[in-house]
């Protein structure tokens, strides 16, 4: 027999979807339908909701784990919260880029593109002077892809397709660009496994099924410039991940950190006193103040704030465990990490 929250798609509210998919609650069994059922109840008692505060649901379920800016976001949210208005910067995915980011994006693209030009002249110097002024990034990048080979081009030529796409909105892209790009990334893979029948040199970027021929360059991900060093490290030292070496805990990091805000919302929540410990603790505090007096509707949109973040947390930790051991049996990187 269907459960409820199996039908009736078109009835669920948004938050409740978001419960569900697979990326939150969904790929964890029954638990998934234990925590819908859980926030239905408060978010029944907690009615009505004014248009502010269903826009701060819609921004609460905006934000995942793997945003760059997922711990000034949450304290973002708290304050909305505690306020019953929106928090005042874009939160989640492709809202959450700042000028900043979008400069050092750039910065890396131009050098790159820079790089392969052999010293032609390019419109890319002038948009490095604005994006990188003092060579930093220019410098860096130069650095780990060395010297100059027919091979490296091509690996790089790919990285540069792709690294564009994504800065063009690849999720907008309607299907004839989509179409032009992956025919572009087919033709360079051709010629690389020319030069390379065994594609030895970059199996990790180039047949990586789970990024596809986006590489993983997901740029308001947290690790985008980490992928970014890996993917041009290996194009210069000319083997996959020689110069950086999987890490293997980075997942337990991201988890350990989410804690330290997941546990102080909790203890809002719930109304708990505080310990000697959390008494202490700005972090803690910070939180408290933040959210002020509990009421019905504060306590679900903080519960469902919490429930979205905890379901990624739990399945970060089990995906590291996986690949540490995983790990201790093979030696070649199966993802980017």
């Amino acid at each position: 027999m269907a459960r409820q929250d199996d039908i009736d798609l078109d009835r669920q509210e948004k938050w409740e979807q978001e419960i569900l998919a697979h990326h939150r609650w969904g790929r964890h069994g029954d638990k998934a339908h234990e925590e819908h059922v859980r926030l239905k109840k408060l978010w029944e008692t907690a009615q009505p909701f004014d248009e502010s505060c269903q826009e701060i649901i819609n921004q609460i379920i905006s934000l995942e784990i793997c945003n760059w800016r997922l711990e000034e976001s949450i304290l973002a949210l708290c304050a909305a919260i505690g306020a019953k208005k929106p928090a005042l910067f874009k939160i989640g995915h492709m809202a959450s880029m700042t000028e900043e980011r979008w400069k050092r994006i750039w910065a890396y693209y131009c050098t790159c593109r820079n790089w392969l030009s052999s010293g032609v002249m390019s419109g890319y110097d002038i948009i490095l002077k604005a994006c990188d002024p003092d060579n930093t990034i220019q410098n860096h990048v130069i650095g780990m892809l060395a010297e100059k080979s027919e091979l490296k081009k091509l690996c790089l030529e790919r990285f540069c397709i792709c690294l564009k796409f994504m800065i063009g909105g690849e999720c907008s892209c309607g299907p004839t660009l989509t179409k032009a790009h992956e025919a572009a990334v087919k033709a360079i893979e051709k010629e690389i496994t020319r030069l390379d029948p065994e594609a030895s040199m970059l199996k990790g970027f180039i047949f990586n099924k789970q990024y596809s021929t986006y590489a993983g360059l997901s740029l308001c991900h947290h690790k985008l410039f980490r992928r970014l060093d890996i993917i041009l490290s290996s194009i210069g030292a000319g083997t996959w991940r020689a110069t950086m070496p999987i890490r293997g805990i980075d997942g337990f990091e991201r988890a350990d950190m989410l804690e330290k805000f997941l546990v102080s919302i909790e203890f809002w929540i719930d109304e708990r006193s505080e310990t000697d410990v959390y008494a202490k603790d700005e972090l803690f505090q910070k939180i408290q103040t933040l959210f002020g007096e509990l009421d019905n509707q504060k306590k679900f949109l903080a519960s469902l704030l919490v429930s979205l973040l905890r379901a990624q947390q739990l399945y970060a930790k089990k995906l590291t465990e996986k690949r540490m051991k995983e790990l201790r049996l093979d030696s070649k990187p199966t993802e980017y990490k």
